[in-house]
This record gives structure tokens, sequence and C-alpha cells, in this order.
């Protein structure tokens, strides 16, 4: 294997290993945000004395 080829083979699969791990990121946010069971509250308070 010459210098060329080893190039674009360390390209190729830093490029595949960084596609994946920005996959596997991004569904993991996912899920996290899937898995939050806080119900919204909206409390409002409007003071017309200030």
């Amino acid at each position: 294997m010459n210098t060329g080829t080893k190039k674009i083979a360390y390209n190729v699969g830093g490029t595949v290993l960084g596609a994946l791990l920005a996959a596997l990121s991004i569904f993991g946010i996912v899920q996290y945000q899937n898995g939050q069971d806080v119900p919204q509250e909206n409390q409002q308070i409007i003071n017309y004395n200030s």
C-alpha cells in the first residue's frame, strides 16, 4: 500500500467514523428529549399594582 492509498483510506475511514458518531449523538439527544415526562406548566401572574 503506497502513501496515496493510505491517505485515501484514512480519509474515508475518518469520514465514516465521524458520520457514525454524529448519527449516534443525534439519536441520543432525540431519545433524551423524548424521555422527559415533565408536564409543561404555565403560571402567569399579572400584577397591575406595579
